[in-house]
């Protein structure tokens, strides 16, 4: 049995629906007054019940409430979890989601003998990074790794649907021109998070993914600029670009984004996937390809 956690999220309803098209057994913690229902509608999660009636078995729990988490791990095997905190708001935040919550996951998990604990963290993130999140993440590394589980720590770029649907997504929608920080001329690790996916389901039953850190990115890093180009030839339209210094507004995306696309300028980021991609048998998504599928006609 696999329990996963962040399934209505739409990373963790995608590995969620893979496993049970498997045949795999699988175990979804849902909350109740879930917020997912409404962003569903958004296109931005997985409603509880498209999963249960897929033949998912929901369990109610909370990763802020410890002896949720031990009933919810009773009988698992492999905990997967995707979960985070970045849509949420009030009691749900960094701290007690994304560090808390999740070091206190590790904890039942293992408490409740689970073998293998798939844990979703972020290229680049360590404890003591500069942004909460990232370090996070790293702190919540730590304790996966000190914890005597058997472990796989999914470490994925930028995700393409996320960010690319946000910043250029936007302003397309909106008939307004990008705004890029910078020059818009640093490489990204850009990675589709149907990779991401394909990773996080491959792990379950391969050895190779024990107790490794897997970097996951796309066949190569773009400059923003060359998203918005690659945007332009999906849509077959010259999208117009604006550039604005560091610390400035960009407009119509969420504040929270700003700091962390102005990171993204400071330099390149590569990730090799040659490797890694004949490794674990997952072809990497290019930005051609998914900007032809999220913007072309038929996104």
């Amino acid at each position: 049995m696999i329990l996963i956690v962040g399934a209505t999220g739409l990373l963790g309803g995608m590995i969620t629906q893979q496993l049970l098209a498997q045949g795999k057994e699988v175990r979804i913690l849902v909350r109740h007054n879930s917020p997912s229902e409404g962003l569903a509608q958004q296109g931005m999660a997985t409603p509880a019940q498209t999963l249960i009636d897929a033949g998912a078995q929901p369990v109610y729990g909370d990763l802020k409430e410890r002896s949720s988490l031990d009933s919810a791990c009773q009988g698992i095997d492999t905990v997967i979890t995707t979960a985070n905190a970045v849509l949420r708001g009030g009691d749900d935040n960094l701290e007690s989601v994304d560090l808390h919550g999740t070091q206190t996951l590790i904890d039942a998990a293992k408490a409740a003998g689970v073998r293998h604990f798939v844990y979703t963290s972020a290229a680049g993130s360590a404890p003591g990074h500069p942004h909460p999140l990232f370090d996070a993440k790293g702190r919540c590394e730590e304790h996966l790794k000190k914890s005597g589980l058997t472990y796989t720590i999914l470490k994925p770029g930028v995700f393409m649907e996320i960010w690319i649907g946000t910043v250029v997504g936007m302003p397309l929608s909106a008939g307004q021109p990008v705004t890029l920080v910078g020059q818009g001329a640093c490489k990204v690790a850009f990675v589709s998070i149907v990779d991401v996916a394909a990773y996080a389901v491959t792990a379950v039953d391969n050895p190779n993914a024990e107790n490794q850190e897997i970097y996951i990115a796309g066949p190569a890093s773009y400059s923003w600029t060359k998203v918005v180009e690659a945007v332009g030839r999906a849509t077959g339209q010259q999208i117009p670009i604006q550039y604005v210094a560091t610390g400035e507004p960009v407009p119509l995306i969420p504040p929270s984004m700003a700091p962390i696309l102005a990171a993204q300028e400071i330099g390149d980021s590569l990730i090799d996937m040659s490797e890694t991609s004949s490794r674990y048998g997952v072809d990497p998504t290019s930005l051609d390809t998914f900007a032809g599928r999220f913007f072309g006609a038929g996104g």
